[in-house]
């Protein structure tokens, strides 16, 4: 992969962070723009910027991600999550480029009770997915070279994620409180990153598998399930006196946006089409935080 050239968008979020570290170790040059250009929005510009890094993919990590954020400030997330895919999107097809994209489980209004497949109906309950979604579509609009890939709940060793809250929660209080009536699959950033690289990989045997895949950690769990592995982990580090994760309902629980009550994806697509199987959330979990108690002592 040598010769491979990634321009990857959104460096600073969890998995661009990491698709650029995983892309480096392997060896593949990676370059990134910087926010500022994705902000402007202009068609021109971005091309341009695109043109002068000369990339053989483009790879779009960039998001406004924090859910509720995203419900109180609908028209910003509606801008950087659909309107920046849309330019990415015309650039790339102008350009001859592949694009891939990152997206949600949160397409999804978790009303089903198996795992969604990549062709099940989409129906977000809150602002986030709606502008995700509306991205999706955009991006099958304007550019046929594309891969979507759908994640799960990312998490890392960056902080401003549910490890890092709750592992503040877990230092600082004996109670600790997470929800126990929403169903996902943690998803380790890493994983992701290595996913990817694993994709393009496969695109440069033109190979015709353009489309939309699914990718999350093995193992659903809930919130509450998820803080609990957590507070395992933090206890081996002896930084809490935590016993145990207080189950609250979706009710209970404030929070400005609505979320899925059941946001599993079926990822047996990826599997048969590019030969990548889930990894096990519990052992990038227990890497990150084992890199956060690194960091801080």
């Amino acid at each position: 992969m040598s010769d491979i050239k990634i321009l990857v968008t959104g460096v600073s979020s969890q998995v661009g962070s990491a698709l650029c570290a995983r892309a480096l170790s392997a060896g593949v040059s990676v370059v990134w723009f910087d926010d500022s250009i994705l902000n402007s929005l202009q068609l021109e510009s971005i091309k341009a910027a695109i043109v002068s890094f000369n990339p053989s993919y483009v790879v779009n990590t960039a998001s406004y991600s924090v859910v509720d954020l995203a419900e109180d400030n609908a028209q910003e997330s509606y801008v950087f999550n659909h309107n920046v895919a849309m330019v990415l999107a015309q650039s790339c097809h102008e350009l001859a480029l592949p694009l891939l994209h990152l997206s949600t489980d949160y397409v999804f209004d978790g009303q089903q009770k198996v795992p969604y497949k990549e062709d099940s109906f989409a129906a977000p309950v809150n602002r986030f997915g709606v502008a995700k979604l509306a991205a999706e579509q955009t991006i099958r609009q304007y550019c046929p070279n594309h891969i979507i890939l759908r994640v799960g709940w990312i998490f890392s060793a960056q902080s401003n994620n549910f490890v890092f809250r709750t592992l503040k929660q877990l230092q600082e209080h004996h109670q600790v409180k997470a929800v126990s009536d929403q169903y996902g699959c943690p998803t380790y950033a890493n994983d992701v990153a290595r996913v990817l690289i694993a994709i393009i990989n496969q695109l440069e045997c033109d190979i015709d598998v353009w489309g939309t895949y699914h990718y999350s950690g093995a193992e659903v769990t809930s919130w509450k399930g998820f803080a609990e592995a957590i507070l395992a982990a933090a206890k081996k580090h002896g930084v809490t006196e935590a016993e145990a994760i207080d189950a609250v309902t979706s009710l209970e629980w404030p929070s400005a946006a609505p979320r899925p009550a059941y946001s599993v994806l079926d990822c047996s697509k990826i599997q048969t089409t590019f030969g990548i199987r889930q990894r096990p959330w519990r052992s990038g979990l227990v890497k990150v935080i084992d890199q956060v108690f690194k960091v801080q002592h």
